[in-house]
């Protein structure tokens, strides 16, 4: 894996996930008010993991 994508596909990914969210909630009802939910609580709970127990830096 080269050092692009291994600094940049999680943040990636969770902005995908972020922006298919919102998205979901602008736009449907029933299950994707479900998926929102979801989708915009995945990185609000990643931020208070890495927040209370942030990871040490390999060197």
């Amino acid at each position: 894996m080269n050092n692009f994508s291994r600094l940049w596909l999680k943040p990636i990914l969770i902005a995908v996930l972020t922006l298919s969210g919102l998205i979901a909630a602008l736009v449907g009802d029933g299950i994707w008010d479900i998926y929102s939910w979801i989708a915009l609580e995945i990185p609000v709970v990643l931020m208070i993991r890495y927040w209370c127990y942030p990871t040490k830096i390999k060197d």
